[in-house]
């Protein structure tokens, strides 16, 4: 069962701090269409960029429309989680390919390894895992699974929940256990983040004695502290039920942590003069 509705008992202190999150949000989410639109129109001006940029920038537009009607229905969903995770996702994403693009300008005429393929998909395992982790953490602050069962490493007195309580008759139908039972996003949540962290781990290991570019030193070296961090910060939010500058502080980890791994993915590719360590 939901948590009870928090509008019943808010104070006009909460609701003059949610109207200044909510404004910002809305400005920076017009700054942020404003943005991209001057660099669309730029980019379309320099016959040296517009070929490799085009189709990326033009995806990351559609993206960007999407997105704004999706923030819209998040509105007038109030807040529902489904609603909450795939627009958490879809910024990700967008974030994601504008990244991607500006390191494909980078790197033009630079030499590609081509025999790293293997090396290159598992950056792309790691990166696909931890942004899954990333949208079931959309449903945890959805649906408040993150302000009960607040212990660890046990949730409650269980390790793994009765399947009674993972998968509840409460739902129907029964599939929406998956994005609205809270006993359910939290453990998938609590133990999809080891299984992402072990893909992180095995890319590091993997890759730490090959020949990297500077900037896929600089990430290599950076990931594990962020990854070391984000759990840290988890397990900090769960047992203190969630403080905002925690829950904060997680995201902003998360987008630094997917951003490393997108790095690193891309600079795989690339030939350097020296190995990582």
């Amino acid at each position: 069962q939901r948590y009870p509705d928090v509008a019943e008992n808010l104070r006009v202190s909460d609701f003059e701090r949610m109207f200044a999150i909510e404004y910002f949000h809305r400005f920076l989410a017009a700054l942020v269409g404003i943005v991209f639109l001057a660099v669309l129109i730029r980019a379309k001006k320099m016959s040296t960029v517009w070929p490799s940029a085009r189709k990326p920038l033009l995806w990351a537009g559609v993206l960007l429309i999407v997105q704004a009607v999706m923030g819209g229905l998040v509105v007038k969903l109030d807040l529902k989680a489904v609603a909450v995770a795939v627009h958490l996702g879809m910024a990700f994403l967008f974030f994601g390919i504008l990244l991607w693009t500006a390191m494909r300008l980078s790197r033009e005429g630079h030499s590609i390894i081509e025999e790293r393929r293997g090396l290159r998909r598992l950056g792309w395992l790691a990166t696909g895992a931890v942004f899954l982790q990333i949208v079931t953490g959309g449903l945890v602050a959805g649906t408040g699974a993150g302000l009960l069962l607040n212990t660890w490493p046990r949730i409650g007195a269980y390790w793994i929940p009765p399947a009674n309580l993972l998968w509840s008759n409460w739902y129907s139908p029964a599939i929406a256990n998956l994005f609205e039972n809270q006993i359910l996003i939290q453990f998938i949540h609590r133990w999809w983040a080891f299984a992402a962290a072990g893909a992180v781990i095995l890319l590091v290991a993997r890759t730490l004695s090959k020949p990297l570019t500077a900037r896929g030193r600089i990430a290599l070296r950076a990931v594990t502290t962020m990854l070391v961090l984000q759990l840290l910060l988890g397990i900090g939010n769960l047992v203190m039920k969630v403080p905002f500058w925690m829950a904060f502080a997680h995201l902003a980890t998360g987008l630094a942590l997917y951003a490393t791994l997108l790095v690193i993915t891309h600079e795989v590719k690339f030939h350097a003069e020296s190995p990582a360590v």
